[in-house]
């Protein structure tokens, strides 16, 4: 029997970025050193190596990592000071993400959207997707305000920089990991992400991911309460934008839509052959209720079950492939305009909460 599902925990934290990381990293303490554990497991099958090699591999992405986004890094600093461990360790939390960039894979299977304008049933933008990895990961909120920024909500892990969110300056945004044939040791992912909270709008949001160093590939779709709508795929060779495939819709998953960035694609008959799938039928569902759109609504779609278990609201396969044993972790759907987030865990399993900025 599952445990019955208790709503994520929400924190606050704010100050100058240095503050912040302490402040997370004294009130997560048990949780962040949790992830170390956690990380390892996840890439052991992958990565027969020690626990202490991986953070040395890891360390690989800090010089990156500092010349993107020296702000963030004071907040890896902060961390590693509130929780009493080694910047190195907090590194690797984040960059157990880019470990494509050192070996040979990468994981992941999200599905997610984006509506606007007539598409909606208010005319609000919303963001959103499932997010899906390994089972019991240690989700939580929290909502941020630095001194020198906008504040910001954002779903993520103890320990990690932001992994999706939603911007006081009225967008939000959600990703997926893609599958290519080029992987580097460069920025990790999440202090692209983070960094793209503090952006006034959504083209400043474009710059600094399409100009990042990034060492691993993945997509954002962002929405923006005065309707801009576009996805961003980023691989660390080139980067491409994905429009609204129809007026005010628009879907991904986890292959590259841009044609030139198809070709670096891994994603053949071996590596999520259901990402097609996903897109397309998140795609189809949210056609069907143009018009009517809504956090209530984009629940329901959600929830789909069509080619169970690898679905929207994905349910772990135990007779699978090793790198694609997850389940749907959690669910969110943004309001950029109103500051609204609702999100949950396995959405066929549990109700939506409301976080608000």
């Amino acid at each position: 029997m599952r445990d019955e599902f208790k709503p994520f925990p929400l924190y606050e934290f704010s100050g100058t970025e240095r503050e912040i990381g302490r402040q997370i990293g004294e009130e997560l303490r048990d949780g962040i050193k949790g992830m170390l554990p956690y990380w390892y497991d996840a890439l052991s099958t992958v990565f027969p190596n020690s626990l202490e090699n991986l953070i040395q591999t890891c360390k690989k992405f800090e010089k990156p990592a500092k010349e993107y986004a020296p702000e963030l890094w004071e907040q890896i600093v902060g961390m590693a000071e509130g929780s009493g461990m080694t910047t190195d360790e907090i590194l690797f939390i984040q960059a157990g993400w880019e470990m494509d960039g050192c070996g040979p894979e990468a994981f992941g299977g999200c599905t997610d959207y984006a509506a606007t304008g007539k598409a909606t049933k208010d005319g609000k933008t919303i963001v959103g997707q499932n997010f899906d990895w390994y089972p019991n990961s240690p989700t939580i909120l929290m909502r941020v305000k630095p001194k020198n920024g906008p504040a910001y909500l954002t779903i993520t892990w103890p320990g990690s920089l932001a992994l999706v969110g939603m911007s006081e300056n009225g967008f939000a945004f959600s990703m997926n990991l893609l599958l290519s044939r080029h992987a580097k040791v460069g920025t990790p992912y999440t202090f692209i992400s983070n960094k793209a909270l503090y952006q006034k709008n959504v083209g400043d949001l474009i710059r600094v991911t399409t100009q990042a160093n990034c060492a691993s590939n993945f997509d954002f779709t962002v929405g923006s309460a005065d309707h801009a709508l576009i996805n961003i795929e980023a691989s660390p060779v080139r980067c491409g934008c994905v429009l609204p495939q129809t007026p005010g819709i628009l879907t991904h998953s986890n292959h590259y839509l841009t044609h030139y960035l198809q070709y670096d694609c891994m994603n053949d008959q071996s590596s999520f052959p259901d990402s097609w799938l996903r897109q397309y039928r998140m795609h189809e569902l949210m056609e069907e209720h143009r018009g009517e759109l809504c956090p209530e609504v984009m629940m329901q779609i959600l929830q789909d079950h069509q080619d169970w278990p690898d679905s929207i609201c994905r349910h772990c396969d135990l007779t699978g492939p090793l790198g694609e044993q997850f389940e749907t972790i959690f669910s969110f759907i943004a309001v950029p305009e109103d500051g609204k987030l609702y999100a949950t865990a396995n959405p066929c399993r549990n109700p939506y909460k409301l976080y608000t900025l």
